[in-house]
């Protein structure tokens, strides 16, 4: 389920339009500006189903189940922040909300929240999220790719609280020459799309 979630984001997170970002560090940055991912090559990714509930986006893709001919659904909610290095585009986070199995046979699917920062942070510091301005989340890396470093962590119902009344998130990490990067996203559009995320599952 895990190797599966994992493929599913890179799908979708790093082939879709991104938001504009607001990016804070120890020391200057560009500044933050929209602008479109190249998307990925149609004969490599199945193209994903776009929903836009504000500042989030509801997307689906029809994935090989290993079967000849077979697909199964697999869909999240996710946000991308970039920053402007040059005339290009860089992904500085991207934050995915999935179902996943529940722990327990037969309760209701969990949600799992994975963020994928880039390559040169420092892994022991993790990725922390404030909300608010209140410290709401540390989550551990878990693994690295090509993609970026991955961190995982299912919501309980008090962090699901947290994000939906929130207005304003902030992902914190640290680079591995010891400067701390601060990232800001909007949380507007988050219940509505979490909704369509398990109604869309409810089918």
């Amino acid at each position: 389920m895990q190797k599966i979630m994992r493929r599913i984001s890179l799908v979708l997170l790093l082939g879709c339009v991104p938001f504009g970002a607001s990016y804070a560090q120890e020391q200057t940055a560009q500044p933050p500006q929209e602008q479109s991912v190249p998307q990925a090559d149609a004969a490599q990714a199945p193209e994903p189903t776009v929903q836009k509930f504000d500042d989030w986006f509801y997307r689906c893709v029809e994935v090989p189940t290993g079967e000849a001919d077979k697909t199964t659904k697999q869909c999240e909610v996710a946000q991308i922040q970039q920053v402007m290095q040059g005339d290009q585009p860089v992904t500085v986070l991207s934050i995915a909300i999935a179902l996943t199995a529940p722990e327990k046979a037969g309760a209701k699917p969990d949600l799992l929240m994975t963020s994928v920062a880039p390559l040169n942070v420092n892994l022991p510091a993790g990725i922390s999220y404030s909300i608010n301005g209140k410290d709401a989340l540390k989550v551990e890396y878990r693994n690295c790719n090509q993609a970026g470093c991955w961190a995982q962590q299912k919501l309980d119902a008090k962090s699901l609280a947290v994000l939906k009344k929130g207005s304003e998130g902030e992902g914190h990490f640290r680079l591995v020459d010891g400067r701390n990067v601060n990232i800001k996203f909007s949380l507007k559009g988050l219940t509505a799309a979490l909704d369509a995320l398990e109604k869309g599952a409810a089918k």
